[in-house]
């Protein structure tokens, strides 16, 4: 079965760009990001397994590479930063541009699987068994994964982190 790229981009374009939008609240990063999704659809559809749906593969390589695109996008601000700027606050509440800016920087330290499943859970308010489905995982394994992920930021909190909290 051949994969026709222009009838998947017609048909799911917009679906993979609100994505882009949704992870990256950015738009010109989300047209790039967006391109880059069926750029390597394209480079990688001898790969292409036809076992499941083309939204559902989609949906996946497009989280994947707005994931990666934060985490390049972090690391690129942290070479240019010396130190942390300090985190506004607002009657005593955070922003939401800046509780994106904190969870990004909190899941560039995690492992791609993890990072996957605290975004599906956290901001796209998928269920465990949702995103296990999705990622070819059990629900047990995907609470497994965010479970570890909070305990872990619990036990060791990022440096600025303690620091804002003191």
């Amino acid at each position: 079965m051949e994969l026709n790229i222009e009838a998947m981009y017609r048909r799911y374009g917009d679906m993979v760009l609100g994505r882009c939008r949704t992870l990256l609240r950015n738009e010109a990063d989300a047209q790039d990001v967006c391109q880059e999704v069926f750029l390597r659809l394209h480079r990688y559809r001898e790969g292409f397994r036809f076992d499941a749906s083309p939204s559902t593969y989609l949906y996946r390589i497009t989280t994947t590479t707005c994931l990666n695109h934060i985490r390049g996008r972090s690391r690129r601000r942290e070479e240019l930063e010396e130190e942390p700027t300090a985190i506004p606050v607002e009657d005593s509440r955070l922003a939401s541009h800046e509780i994106r800016d904190l969870v990004r920087h909190l899941l560039s330290e995690a492992d791609e699987g993890t990072r996957d499943c605290v975004v599906y859970h956290f901001i796209d308010g998928m269920t465990h068994d949702e995103i296990g489905e999705l990622l070819g995982l059990s629900g047990a394994a995907v609470r497994k994964r965010i479970s570890t992920f909070r305990a872990r930021l619990a036990a060791h909190p990022p440096a600025w982190l303690r620091e804002w909290e003191d």
